[in-house]
């Protein structure tokens, strides 16, 4: 019980703390509501414990072996997430952000937002290099920890989601969204910047 409060502990930590993805929920929140960010929500969760399986599996050695893999990996997901800071700063309010659904993220996009996000890398590496024994985690232990982290994760960017939702009621007028959207763009390109650099 210990292990697992632990376990429990980190990921609450890990999760709730400020990052693309989360900032990503607080935006696609305030703009679309909370129901049409349920996609994302589910989708970087499963993204997030995927890696975290992979790596739990023995994948850990080849990244900490292999400097150039790490170093690719930052560069995409940095570049990503940096076009979906600007594709967010640059948008505009039109009546059809009401009831349009392809203006939300996909599932598919809240996967690959986890898959290129250096922080759910370093956040993976770091759970299993805590919880694993000589580099090996139990595959007991990987399990339970994998279902402790969907269940917090999925919390925990719901709760971002839910924040952008609050912001939302504040957002009617044009020039607000504007200025809401620019503001959160500029928040996940510095955010993006930042994690780049503590893993590098």
């Amino acid at each position: 019980m210990t292990l697992f409060l632990a376990m429990a502990m980190f990921a609450l930590v890990t999760s709730l703390s400020p990052g693309p993805v989360n900032i990503l929920a607080t935006i696609t929140g305030a703009n679309h509501g909370y129901k049409r960010t349920i996609p994302h929500i589910f989708g970087a969760t499963v993204g997030f414990v995927s890696i975290l399986i992979i790596l739990g599996l023995g994948v850990v050695q080849a990244f900490d072996g292999s400097h150039t893999a790490t170093l690719v990996l930052n560069y995409l997901g940095s570049a990503f997430l940096l076009y979906l800071a600007y594709k967010v700063a640059t948008s505009k309010k039109t009546e059809q952000n009401k009831t349009k659904k392809d203006d939300a993220p996909t599932m598919l996009q809240g996967l690959l937002c986890q898959w290129l996000n250096p922080k759910a890398w370093i956040v993976s590496l770091s759970g299993v290099t805590v919880f694993s024994s000589n580099g090996v985690i139990p595959l007991e232990d990987l399990g339970v920890f994998s279902i402790i982290f969907f269940i917090v994760c999925y919390c925990c960017i719901s709760i971002w989601a839910l924040l952008g939702l609050t912001i939302g009621k504040y957002l009617e007028h044009p020039i607000h969204y504007k200025i809401f959207n620019r503001f959160m763009g500029s928040l996940l390109a510095l955010t993006v910047v930042y994690v780049f650099f503590i893993s590098n």
